[in-house]
This record gives structure tokens, sequence and C-alpha cells, in this order.
């Protein structure tokens, strides 16, 4: 088999190091040999070209000696599929049932909304159990690997509502998949850890498939620049469930070709094609779909993907699961009919490069087989001049994509989308007979065009709601037309709420919060700040946090997550409250606390005494702006540094940084370790 020209890495958008490995049964052979051949390549730059004989490797010209193919990433979210096949293992062992309740296999699984009794092991594998989406607390770390995400999920969990009824609909939940590496661990009376040895890469032969807990320290991992420049410590998903499976690009592979039709080293066909069956809509009442399935998630178990539309208009069944942590990507795509498995990881970049270069890596297997793949295209649409008056009604604020936005239609000749997001610009939409697709240019003056990655959004009302649909057909990094459907937003409906609510928020509207919460180890150090805007005579506040949000303002010190959007575009929201002394708590089991007030970090601060998961924080003061500190600190503690916008210019993460610290000029400056420990500054 031979791969083309013209698959290059600048697919990944930043420099990334990235590892690519594909494993296909070659079906031009002589039928009579049965053997298999494995591609497999790694690559820095660009890549022009390899030719692969049988199970030999050869590297392109701009490869480099820093990527090898025994590369080990986190595949996180693609760990997914690990767990679900783990519990799918147990299903035919006849140990659990799919349509049981969590509770019968975690007795201590406890929410604080009833209806958790109803979820079922399906629903946690399939997003549909109505839980907020993830708990954040140690999550992913920098060098560590001491955390255990499934008590600290539990824990937060027992005072958690659900959005939804169990059942209702699909929205990405990474919790759901924590409770599902317990539930593995309750049921098989192994740690998750030594069940994926022994069951999944035990039975595989895999050398190289770990978790977070037992790949620590391991030479092969790859290095991680979480700003584009400096190299920290390895980063950690503790999540194993969700998304702690470490591995190589290959490795991965041979775990998706155990998908393949009549592969059944791992599970039955039956429980694979569980795995890639979609999950089913809800009805109404009436027997009526409560939702346009089109726009809402194509998800099955496990996967994110079971019917891509240019494979099934080809013919061809496709299961896809894309994975990101902070710092490491993947993208798993299998065709297991026609044996055909891709996995691309990288450190940097994000899954949807992945995904563009694992499919531009399947479309030419599937060539080789005679099957030809049509990329899907955007539609023709002609722009109307004018929108039509019953679309003025749709005019408000919005969640949008989870991010808030002000929808307006100026004179009725356009949708003006001002993106209310920290970093976002606004969007012009023109009426067609599709929708309202999006233009660039200069709208005013007369000048634009449909933008050349097609987007088309609509208005539609549901259950009382009304929702935005959107469409997109976009060239993935130049590789493969990527197309998406889905419900991405929902309009605020009125708030009415008390006089003394309203200014109890006006008073913290743009005030900026800091974590202090997290271990001195945790990834979420990286971007801790968030911010409170007040939508004004709206009931809502918007917190511009790692991920924008609106929320329901219900009393003086209360916030409730609000969206209905039957997607994905619901996934990840939480609730808020503020304590008597002004920390901040949220339901995804973060701690912030105002950092307006914080101590000034002067010349005369020497030593800083620490404690256990409480970060110290100080406001860098003008008499040490753009001077230079050094630091004696313990093992265990860690010191960031940021610059007045919040962006990291130190950490001591950073490897081979250097002993001079430099301080910018308003910024702030945060100690992190455990309790009896201090840092001194020299």
């Amino acid at each position: 088999m031979r791969i083309k020209k013209a698959i290059r890495t600048t697919v990944f958008g930043v420099t990334a190091l990235a590892a690519i490995g594909m494993y296909a049964v070659d079906n031009m052979k002589n039928n009579n040999d049965n053997s298999d051949e494995k591609i497999v390549f790694a690559a820095e730059s660009d890549m022009e070209e390899i030719s692969v004989n049988g199970d030999d490797t050869k590297k392109t010209e701009a490869s480099t000696d820093d990527v090898t193919v025994d590369q080990i990433y986190c595949i996180g979210s693609v760990s997914k599929v690990y767990v679900t096949t783990a519990v799918m293992q147990l299903v035919e062992q006849g140990k659990v049932e799919l349509d049981a309740p969590v509770t019968d296999y975690i007795d201590d699984f406890k929410m604080a909304d009833e209806r958790y009794k109803d979820i079922t092991v399906r629903m946690l594998m399939n997003h549909t159990s109505g839980i907020f989406g993830s708990s954040l607390k140690n999550s992913d770390l920098y060098g560590d690997n001491s955390s255990v995400s499934t008590e600290n999920t539990l824990k937060n969990l027992e005072n958690q509502r659900l959005k939804a009824d169990p059942g209702e609909y699909a929205a990405y939940c990474n919790d759901g998949f924590t409770l599902l590496e317990l539930l593995v661990e309750r049921v098989s009376g192994m740690s998750y850890t030594d069940y994926v040895e022994k069951n999944i890469a035990g039975k595989i032969g895999a050398e190289n498939i770990y978790t977070a807990k037992n790949v620590f320290g391991n030479p092969a991992l790859a290095d991680i620049f979480p700003d584009s420049n400096n190299r920290y410590e390895t980063e950690y998903g503790m999540d194993l469930g969700s998304g702690g499976i470490y591995s190589t690009a290959l490795d991965t592979c041979e775990f998706g070709s155990t998908f393949f039709k009549g592969d059944n080293r791992l599970l039955s066909e039956g429980s694979k094609n569980e795995m890639a069956t979609l999950w089913s809509s809800t009805t109404d009442v009436s027997g009526n779909l409560k939702y346009n399935p089109d726009y809402m998630d194509q998800n099955g178990l496990g996967w994110d993907m079971v019917d891509i539309p240019m494979y099934k208009e080809a013919g061809v069944k496709a299961l896809y699961k894309g994975g990101d942590n902070t710092d490491y990507h993947a993208g798993l795509l299998v065709l297991p009919d026609e044996e055909v498995s891709v996995c691309v990881t990288t450190s940097g970049g994000n899954s949807g490069y992945n995904m563009a270069m694992a499919e531009a890596l399947a479309n030419i297997a599937l060539e080789e087989q005679g099957i030809e793949v049509e990329e899907t295209t955007a539609p023709e649409v002609e722009l109307k001049e004018t929108v039509p008056d019953s679309y003025k009604k749709y005019g408000g604020y919005y969640s949008l994509d989870g991010t808030p936005a002000e929808i307006t239609f100026p004179d009725m000749k356009y949708a003006l989308v001002k993106m209310l997001g920290a970093g976002t610009s606004d969007e012009y939409y023109m009426y067609t007979d599709n929708g309202f697709v999006r233009v660039t240019g200069d709208i005013e003056a007369g000048e634009f065009r449909v933008d050349p990655d097609y987007f088309c959004i609509n208005f539609v009302e549901a259950e009382g709601h009304v929702y935005i649909t959107e469409e997109s057909v976009s060239k993935q990094s130049g590789l493969v037309n990527g197309c998406n459907r889905t419900y991405s937003g929902e309009k605020l409906e009125p708030n009415p709420v008390s006089e003394e609510a309203i200014k109890a928020w006006q008073e913290r509207d743009g005030m900026k919060y800091a974590v202090e919460s997290e271990k001195y180890s945790s990834v979420v150090y990286q971007t801790p700040f968030t911010e409170i805007r007040v939508l004004e005579d709206s009931g809502y506040v918007v917190d511009l946090g790692m991920a924008s949000s609106i929320l329901k303002i219900v009393d003086e010190n209360h916030l409730e997550a609000f969206t209905t959007i039957p997607s994905s575009g619901n996934r990840d929201i939480f609730d808020i409250y503020i304590d008597d002394t002004g920390v901040v708590h949220s339901s995804n089991d973060l701690e912030v606390v105002p950092v307006t007030d914080n101590e000034s970090f002067t010349a005369d601060v020497k030593k800083v005494e620490l404690t256990t998961n409480g970060a110290v924080w100080f406001n860098i003061d003008d008499s040490m702006a753009n001077k230079t500190i050094s630091l004696d600190r313990p093992d265990n503690s860690a010191v960031y540094i940021y610059d007045k916008f919040g962006k990291v210019k130190y950490s001591s993460h950073m490897l081979d940084y250097g002993d001079v610290i430099h301080l910018p000029k308003d910024g702030y400056i945060m100690f992190i370790g455990e309790a009896g420990d201090a840092i001194n500054i020299k």
C-alpha cells in the first residue's frame, strides 16, 4: 500500500509533535495471502511521502528524531471506548445488565436529584444520563498521578442536580465514564488499571496500553508544550475511564482493529453492534419526536459518531472517537467492514485536526479497495436582501455554542450575532432559503461574500423553547471537508428576580476571580481566572471563565445553569453559589476567590507559608514590576506568574526555564503546595 503525497502535518495548526498509526488489511493482495499490512509513521512539520512494504516502516524526509512510532501519548477521551469495552465484557459474562440502574453496581452513587435512580448503565455510555458533565477537581495533573478522580466525582455528584430526565437527550458527559470506571472496579474486583492491562492490552498483545497510574515516568511519553514555547512536566489524566488511557498510535490502532467484523478478541459481534448503534431520540406523549434527530448527537456507546455523512453515503460504516486533554489530543477512526483502523495522536493541536488527518488516510485506504468517498460539499445559496418580519421575535440574548451571544436584526437586512465571550468578534448572517448563512467582509458597504467555511443557522421552536440549529461544512486544515449538524443554542427566557438579587450581582460585575482549591500539580492553574458580568435587564450573569457560560440569577448568592439544548451544546454546565466569605463554589467542583483585593507582592515578601489545596494569591506591586526573583521551594509545590491579561508567564512546571524569574507589571503571582511547607523568595 502506498500513502500518497500532500498529507501534511500543517493540519495541526500549531507546531505539534504527531504520531500516526494505521492498520489495514491489504485487499489488493492475492486472496490466498491472509497476512496483514500495518502502516505506521511519525513526523513533525511537513510530510511528503512514505511507501510501506509489509511491516517495514519508512520515515518521511521531514521527520525528526524527536518523534518515533514508540512515542506514548494520552489519548484523552478515546479512553471512553476502552471503558465501554470493559463494561461490555462484563455484560457478556452476565455480571452487568445494560439497562439496569447504575445504583445496582455502585451503591454509594447518590445525587441531590431523585431522578438519578433512573440512570442506567447504557445511559452513561451514550451520554443520556442527564448529569451536568465534568467534575474537574484535580482531574489533570502535571508531573503527578496521585489524584483519585472517581472518589472526587462521587463526592461532587452527591450535591448535584440533573439537567434533564435520564434518557431525554444525549449531551457529552465525562462524569458518566468515570462512573463506568468505578463500575468496572466494583464488579470485577480489580483496579481499573489492572483490568485494562489484563483484559484489553493482554488479550490483544499490546505492550503499550497504560493508564495514568502505570505509565508514570515512562521515558517514551511525548513532550508537551502548553504555551507552544516551554516544555512542561508530563500531563497525567486522572479520570482514567473518561480520559486517562495512554498508548502509542500503533497500539491504539490495534485496539481499533478489534472492532473489525469477525475479530472477537475483546468483544462478540453482538456487543460491537450495540456500541455501533445510534442512540434513540425520545418522543412526546403522542409518539412524535421531540427534536429533529438530524441535529442531535450522533453517538453510540462510547463512540462519538457512528454515522459520518460522507461514509454513510458511500455505504461504509464508520466509527469515530476524538480525545482532548489539555495538552494531548487523539482521534481514532475505524471502518469495521473494510478493516481499516487509523489513529492520530498529537502533542498540541486539537482532535478536530486529528479527525481530518484520520479521514484523509482512511479515504486513501478505501480508494485502494475500489471505494470512492465523496466529501460533503456546501450547498449553493442565494442571499436575500431582507429578513422576514416573522424573525423579529427571535432577537435577544442566547447561549450559543457555550458562549453568551446577543442576536439582533438591524433594519431587518441581516442577523447580527454579537458574541459576548472573551476574545470573540461579531458575526454577520444573511437570510437564504436554507436559513441564515454566515458572510464575511464589509456588510454595511455591500462588500461581502458567503464564508468559505459554510455555516448556516436556523431558529426553531420545540418543547416551549427557542433553539438554534447549525449546519457547517468546512475544510478541516486543508484536508477533508468536515460536516456538522447540531442544536447549538437557546434563547434566554424571561427571568424576573428581586432588586436585591440584581444589586448583589451588579456589585460583583467586572470582578476577577481565580481558582484556589486545586493541588499544586493541577493543570487548571494554567487558566485559573474567571470574571463575572451582568447581562443588563435580563436576570442573567455571564461567567467569563475557562468556558464562558450564561447562568440564571436565583438570589443574591446563587446562580443556576438554565439551558435545555438537546445536544452537546448543553455539555459541562454548572451551578454556582457564593458563601459568606466570598468564595465562589461551582458544581463542577472548582472554588474561586476574588483577586481584586489580594495582598501586594513586594520586596518585603520573603517567605510564603503553604496550605494543602489552598492557593495563595498576590497582585504584583508596581515596585516589583519588571524585576526578577528566584525561589527556594519544596518538591510538592508550584509557583505561577501571570500577566495582567491572565496569561502564564512562568510556571514551576516548566522544564529548563532557569532560576531567574521575571515579574510583569500589573500581573499576579500564585503559590500552592502542602501544609507545613513554605516557599522562600530571593
